[in-house]
């Protein structure tokens, strides 16, 4: 029974920022006391979703790998990026990540 198939609405809101080139990409690091820095990761790059991996490349280099399955994504509300959280395959860690797309006028 096709007709009354329930959509995956996280595969719509992958496709928005799938092949996005992306003008920089912060790191949210947390300080013991209590204050949050977000630091530039990566410069001019790509968002790519390859099978069923979220990648951010800047340049040459992979600044972020993670699984999908494993990840958090959520739009900014400015709607000029995407926050990705989950297991950072590159470093081990669970990163917290943005990524701000270039603008380009239509």
């Amino acid at each position: 029974m096709g007709l009354f198939k329930k959509k995956n609405k996280n595969d719509q809101l992958l496709k928005t920022f799938d092949g996005r080139e992306v003008k920089y990409v912060t790191l949210r690091v947390p300080h013991d006391d209590g204050t949050v820095t977000y630091d530039i990761i990566g410069k001019m790059g790509r968002i790519a979703v390859v099978g069923d991996n979220i990648r951010i490349i800047c340049g040459e280099i992979d600044v972020f790998t993670c699984a999908v399955s494993d990840s958090k994504y959520y739009l900014l509300m400015s709607g000029d990026g995407v926050t990705i959280e989950g297991q950072n395959q590159v470093t081990g860690k669970y990163d917290v990540v943005t990524a701000y797309y270039t603008y380009y006028r239509k």
